[in-house]
């Protein structure tokens, strides 16, 4: 299957497509947050511990900050605080709801939002809100 462009940046500003990271026969949790998202930094820890658990096998996590490049040194903070072991990504903030449509069919509501991309790199669904442990251990062992 052919996918539109879901263009961002990494950490150090080069320019690239979230589908480069999917598809290699691992699920793939995108979490999706901002830096003023008290949720988001609830569900750090856990999502971080998904990641170690499963990176080498089932499944990884990939980041993506939403707050867009501009924002870069309050991203970097929060990426130094938590240092995660997973891929964190910054979305274009000017074309990312665009891209989330195109992607998704929905519009881009709240953070933290979730897409799971099946091993194939197919996108499987989207979670707004905080998910819980069981569900995504749930869905990936099916």
């Amino acid at each position: 299957m052919v996918y539109a462009s879901f263009l961002m940046q990494d950490l150090n500003g080069n320019r690239v497509d979230l589908h480069q990271h999917l598809g290699n026969g691992q699920w793939a949790l995108v979490m999706l947050w901002t830096t003023d998202c008290a949720p988001c930094e609830a569900q750090k820890p856990m999502i971080e511990d998904f990641h170690n658990t499963h990176r080498d096998g089932l499944a990884k996590v990939i980041g993506i900050a939403l707050d867009g490049p501009a924002q870069q040194t309050a991203i970097d903070a929060l990426i130094d605080k938590h240092r995660p072991s997973y891929v964190n990504l910054v979305a274009y903030d000017d074309v990312f709801t665009k891209q989330f449509l195109t992607e998704t069919g929905r519009s881009f509501s709240v953070t933290p939002t979730y897409l799971l991309y099946r091993p194939n790199g197919e996108l499987y669904g989207v979670h707004t809100g905080p998910i819980g442990r069981p569900a995504l251990e749930q869905v990936i062992r099916q």
